[in-house]
């Protein structure tokens, strides 16, 4: 049947990772773009998580924080979405359970019946995010995907889209109709892509 692609706002808001392995290492790592509140919680922690919450805390961004002690299920009271990571399988299905009863979205990692979301593979440039997902049925074709559209993703993408995050505001206010706003969209879209995104907001702005 499939799931639903989402995209779903999850800055500011609070993610639960219990465990502190490669897997919620990986976890850390595509979450920590979209700048959740993300907290982790295990006895032990590994190398490249820490270095993260350095380098974030030397940034003076408190995104990551971590807590080095056995999880307890209060943890959950705040979570806005949580990530069960631990070696421990009785302990990540008490998580689910709790997680399912209070309406907490939740990924078990390594179990697609406990999940109530799963984590796509990513393809990201800029403000262009590709999710793919084949329903946990093959992370490998996923990865596959993922490593082909990164492929076809054309030169200064990234870059045009956000000019065109800049100009479009402008262009909505202008009193023509949607037809021709809808043109010139396409007309300036073009205009950027043509020069891998090597453009001015300034440029757009003259062909107003």
């Amino acid at each position: 049947m499939g799931y639903f692609p989402f995209f779903v706002e999850i800055a500011g808001k609070n993610g639960i990772i219990a465990g502190g392995g490669r897997v919620a290492a990986r976890k850390v790592e595509k979450l920590l773009p979209f700048c959740p509140n993300l907290t982790v919680v295990a006895p032990h922690i590994e190398e490249g998580i820490r270095e993260q919450e350095r380098r974030l805390r030397e940034a003076g961004m408190a995104f990551l924080l971590l807590k080095e002690r056995t999880f307890r299920m209060e943890d959950l009271e705040c979570a806005d979405f949580v990530i069960a990571a631990t070696d421990d399988e009785a302990l990540n299905g008490r998580i689910s359970e709790y997680c399912k009863r209070a309406r907490i979205p939740v990924n078990v990692a390594d179990d697609k019946e406990k999940c109530s979301f799963y984590f796509p593979a990513l393809v990201r440039e800029g403000n262009l995010t590709v999710a793919i997902s084949t329903d946990g049925k093959s992370p490998l074709a996923s990865s596959w995907m993922q490593k082909e559209i990164s492929q076809m993703i054309p030169q200064g993408l990234g870059e045009t889209i956000d000019l065109m995050g800049q100009i479009r505001p402008q262009v909505m206010e202008l009193a023509i109709p949607e037809a021709a706003r809808k043109e010139l969209l396409e007309k300036l879209f073009m205009y950027c892509m043509e020069r891998e995104g090597s453009v001015t907001l300034a440029e757009l702005e003259r062909q107003l």
